[in-house]
C-alpha cells in the first residue's frame, strides 16, 4: 500500500507524505522474517536435531574446491541412480597441483595486502610523526 501510494505520488509529481514510513516497514519486516527464521531453526533442532534446514556435507568437486554439498532424497537407492552417480565429488591427481598454484596465489595476496598496509602506514608516519609520537604516549 506504501509503494503504491509513493508511485501515485510520483505520478503527480507531489512528495510522498512521511516517506520515512517506508524505511520502517523494512525494518519492522526484517525483525519479524529474524523471528520467523529463529522459531523455524528452534523447532527444526527438536524435531529432527539438525540446525540447517537441509542437511549436507562437505565434498570435493572435480576442480579441487570444497563445497557444500546439499543432501537430496532419491526415489531410487543412490547405487542404481545413474543420474547421481555422474557426480564426482573427488578430484583427479592432476588436480593437486592446481590446487596448490591456487593457495599459492592466495598467499600471495594477502602477503600484498600486508606488505600495502605496512607501507600506508609507514608513509603516514613519516607525513605525520607528531601524530604518531603523540600516540606512543597516549598507550604507555
Amino acid at each position: 500500500m506504501l509503494l503504491t501510494l509513493e508511485q501515485e505520488a510520483k505520478r503527480q509529481i507531489l512528495p510522498m507524505p512521511s516517506p520515512e514510513r517506508l524505511e520502517k516497514v523494512v525494518e519492522s519486516m526484517d525483525a519479524l522474517d529474524k523471528v520467523v527464521q529463529e522459531r523455524e531453526d528452534a523447532l527444526r533442532l527438536l524435531q529432527t536435531g539438525q540446525e540447517k534446514a537441509r542437511p549436507g556435507a562437505w565434498r570435493k568437486d572435480i576442480f579441487g574446491r570444497i563445497i557444500w554439498h546439499k543432501f537430496k532424497q532419491w526415489p531410487i537407492p543412490w547405487y542404481l541412480n545413474k543420474r547421481y552417480n555422474r557426480k564426482r565429488f573427488f578430484a583427479m591427481p592432476y588436480v593437486d597441483r592446481f590446487d596448490r598454484l591456487k593457495c599459492e596465489k592466495q598467499a600471495r595476496i594477502q602477503a600484498r595486502r600486508k606488505n600495502l598496509e605496512k607501507r600506508k602506514e609507514k608513509l603516514l608516519q613519516e607525513k605525520f610523526p607528531h601524530l604518531s609520537e603523540a600516540q606512543k604516549s597516549s598507550l604507555v
